[in-house]
């Protein structure tokens, strides 16, 4: 198992979400497993949504083969935080049994296990795939039922 670091590192808030996109979906080809971290706010990003958006998708390039890839496993990590805010995607996938989760303090004994059996998920269990939502437009966080 080879594990591997494809975040975005510089601010490119600045650019299209067209162009943000296509840059998180060029990460998305180089892995098979997308492992999301989360925290009291991670619900509320666009991005991560976003980025498990194109972790779920395929792609075939009929003209250039090595650019196709299937969609990624997906990995749940419950960082030690007094309360989490579950992406509603990544909960869609959690709950038909495709993404994979676990807690922060078993990472040490169980990540390369739940990683593997995220990566055969991928392999066998695709159709349990959950991705027919709109995209997040924003970042908001929930306020008493209000989205702010």
């Amino acid at each position: 198992m080879k594990v591997s670091d494809y975040s975005l590192k510089d601010d490119i808030g600045h650019l299209t979400d067209d162009t943000i996109y296509s840059k998180i979906r060029n990460k998305m080809r180089s892995c098979s497993v997308t492992v999301v971290l989360i925290g009291e706010k991670t619900g509320y990003r666009k991005w991560i949504d976003w980025e498990i958006w194109a972790s779920l998708r395929s792609y075939s390039y009929l003209s250039i083969r090595k650019k196709s890839f299937k969609p990624n496993g997906l990995l749940a990590i419950y960082l030690p935080v007094e309360n989490h805010s579950v992406p509603k995607r990544l909960k869609d996938n959690i709950e038909s049994g495709y993404a994979v989760s676990m807690r922060w303090k078993n990472l040490e004994k169980d990540f390369e296990s739940k990683v593997n059996f995220a990566y055969w998920k991928r392999d066998n269990l695709s159709h349990k795939i959950c991705n027919k939502r709109n995209r997040q437009e924003n970042n908001y966080m929930n306020f008493f039922g209000f989205k702010i």
